[in-house]
């Protein structure tokens, strides 16, 4: 059996705590090992000095300290590190990047940017399971768990001096200690599963063509779940963005049920305007597929204008 992680979140910090300040701060939890710093001097990218804990359902919870910013763009100087992202140290669906992205969509904590510019490091949070030989998550796998676990986890950790972010590297998702905190304060099966703490919600001018300028809205995050991310594509101008908010709100409510969105699927937005939708490789980074919804009865793009508009956003 091999062990993969299958969540990461981090809480940045303005300063590094102690492992005496950090084992005081999972006094609540069960602490099953000391978990000591890799040796190397790349090594921090695999284990900083930090803690074992174990969840209700027998998955491991770790969690570690790094004294140094998030590796947001790594370069070819940093072998070790690069390799690191792409084998899911920094979270399996992540992307580098995911940081610089997350300060540049912060519409529900307009602090944000400036808050994780200041950081000086993070303490990381990673579930971590054991595949069967088949190496297939199994089916009774449950990443919602997982991510509540973590966010739960945070409230605890947020009492760090020098706490200062949540972030989720999947979700490109910065959130403040109060959003955190009101997320735990509701009771659990009445809100429905807290999405706007562990997604973001983005929207972006993303080119002219042919006289038009495109706007993209979308979600990111809905990978770690294991589900698609919703987007939406119109004419800049043309539509409400709080109903196409809501639009791709829905469509993440019914994506996180388990129910899919097949193509030429159609809904209405809040003010009764129809779309339609249509899986395909999203618009902005990071790359990754998503169920893309458009306007019924509106210009739509062609092939060539979404190909050129992909190009020039992800290089």
């Amino acid at each position: 059996m091999s062990s993969i992680f299958t969540q990461c979140a981090a809480i940045l910090m303005n300063g590094v705590p102690s492992p005496e300040e950090l084992l005081k701060a999972l006094r609540s939890w069960d602490v099953t090992a000391v978990q000591k710093a890799a040796a190397g001097e790349e090594a921090w990218v695999a284990s900083g000095e930090g803690f074992s804990l174990e969840l209700g359902n027998g998955t491991a919870l770790l969690v570690d300290v790094v004294d140094r910013p998030w590796p947001d763009r790594p370069t070819s100087a940093e072998p070790t590190v690069v390799s690191a992202w792409r084998s899911g140290f920094f979270g399996p669906t992540a992307s580098p990047g995911a940081l610089a992205r997350a300060r540049q969509q912060t519409w529900s904590w307009p602090q944000a940017a400036e808050v994780a510019a200041r950081h000086r490091g993070f303490v990381r949070m990673r579930t971590a399971i054991e595949l069967p030989e088949d190496k297939v998550l199994p089916k009774e796998h449950d990443p919602a768990y997982e991510l509540a676990a973590i966010s739960e986890l945070a409230t605890d950790l947020f009492s760090l001096p020098g706490a200062a972010a949540f972030f989720l590297p999947g979700g490109e998702a910065l959130r403040s200690r109060e959003q955190v905190e009101a997320v735990q304060k509701q009771k659990t099966g009445v809100t429905g599963p807290p999405l706007d703490l562990w997604t973001n919600l983005r929207g972006a001018a993303v080119g002219e063509h042919g006289g038009r300028t495109w706007f993209v809205a979308d979600v990111v995050g809905m990978g770690q779940l294991r589900r698609p991310d919703p987007e939406a594509l119109f004419v800049e101008g043309s539509e409400d963005l709080e109903a196409v908010a809501g639009l791709l709100r829905n469509a993440c409510l019914h994506l996180f049920a388990g129910r899919g969105i097949p193509d030429n699927s159609t809904a209405d937005d809040a003010h009764g305007k129809r779309w339609r939708a249509v899986s395909a490789t999203g618009i902005l980074a990071p790359k990754r597929q998503v169920i893309r919804w458009t306007p019924d009865g509106a210009p739509q793009p062609e092939p060539e204008v979404i190909a050129s508009l992909q190009k020039l956003l992800r290089g």
